[in-house]
């Protein structure tokens, strides 16, 4: 009976632990082959960007990662900064390649703006009759974007 008692006590306290794992903040490398990586916010991770390359260092690792092969960054388990989650308040859907933003429930007359991480406008859209509305950086070099719809901002990283 105390062998049970034991095992189901080693087992429960395991699945804490596991639960506690998860639940760490991490930073999460989308890559587009389908695999992640994670790196443990408690270490610190710093991004930075040049020579085509994706770089993160860590307290504990420097790596690297070709940017034609990152789809995107996002963090996990982080507490919410405010900024609503734009896939429910306006359908959007960013292409499997991050080189499209796709905006499938604004309201009529909202306007959406496309602006290099300079600041500069490149593009400016109104959405029409609650019509899809797709911004593409097919023609734009590599680099990072920001799009802008409403009160909400999306920022991108094309490869």
């Amino acid at each position: 009976m105390r062998k049970r008692l034991l095992l189901l006590l080693l087992i429960a306290m395991q699945s804490v632990a596991l639960m506690a794992q998860e639940a760490r903040p991490q930073l999460v490398v989308w890559l587009k082959g389908g695999e992640k990586a994670y790196f443990d916010l408690d270490k610190l991770p710093e991004t930075s960007f040049g020579d085509g390359l994706l770089t993160i260092k860590s307290s504990t690792s420097t790596v690297s990662y070709q940017l034609a092969n990152v789809l995107r960054y996002t963090y996990l388990n982080v507490q919410s900064t405010g900024i609503d989650d734009m896939s429910s308040a306006y359908g959007v859907k960013i292409s499997e390649l991050g080189e499209a933003v796709t905006f499938r429930s604004l309201k009529p007359g909202t306007i959406v703006r496309l602006y290099s991480l300079g600041g500069m406008l490149l593009e400016e859209h109104t959405a029409q009759d609650a019509e899809p509305l797709t911004i593409t950086l097919r023609s734009y070099p590599s680099g990072a974007y920001v799009v802008k719809a409403a009160n909400e901002t999306i920022k991108m990283l094309k490869p």
